[in-house]
């Protein structure tokens, strides 16, 4: 069972990195290019697109969204370690896991949850051909990548919580994968 898990996740993690991280940096790299050219329209021209603005937030934020997934998977997101490794540091690696498992828990249920209710308000806008500010540009695309992302984000905290879990059994599973990178700041 755990051969297959493992070859699920590095599947899965393949994905993420080589595909949707490279999504998130395009779209961040075009809301960017979109956002100079702006201020160049603005400022040289004295005109600007009516949905650039749109266009450029809705953008942005769904891009980062995307890549939460991929830090959240390589486990290289901002975290407080001091009291996890103070415990570590003090013998109580299982409670650690089990803090670890717990977290992995949460994050699933609420992920899915928000997966859950985003998904009928995306079919909401959709019904109701709901716009931007802009008036231009339709909502449910980036409601649509919202919904994604916590679907991956989800995923993500469910193949965690299977390493916690085997952790606390005394397995170690994803052996390419650690625990915890982190950023160390």
């Amino acid at each position: 069972m755990d051969s297959i898990v493992d070859k699920l996740y590095q599947i899965f993690r393949s994905l993420l990195d080589n595909v949707i991280g490279y999504i998130s940096i395009i779209i961040m790299l075009a809301g960017t290019s979109l956002a100079i050219s702006e201020v160049a329209r603005r400022y040289v021209f004295d005109t600007v697109f009516d949905w650039g603005q749109d266009a450029v937030t809705y953008g942005m934020v769904g891009a980062i969204f995307l890549y939460f997934a991929v830090t959240q998977a390589r486990r290289s997101h901002l975290r407080m370690s001091a009291l996890m490794d103070a415990l570590e540091k003090r013998g109580y690696e299982k409670f650690v896991l089990f803090i670890r498992a717990l977290f992995s828990t949460l994050g699933f249920i609420v992920y899915c949850a928000i997966a859950y209710w985003g998904w009928s308000a995306m079919e909401r806008s959709i019904e109701l051909g709901r716009k931007t500010y802009s008036m231009v540009l339709l909502i449910w695309p980036f409601q649509a990548i919202l919904v994604a992302s916590f679907i991956l984000l989800a995923l993500v905290c469910l193949f965690q919580l299977y390493q916690d879990i085997r952790g606390l059994m005394g397995k170690k599973v994803f052996e390419w994968a650690p625990v915890e990178e982190g950023i160390e700041i």
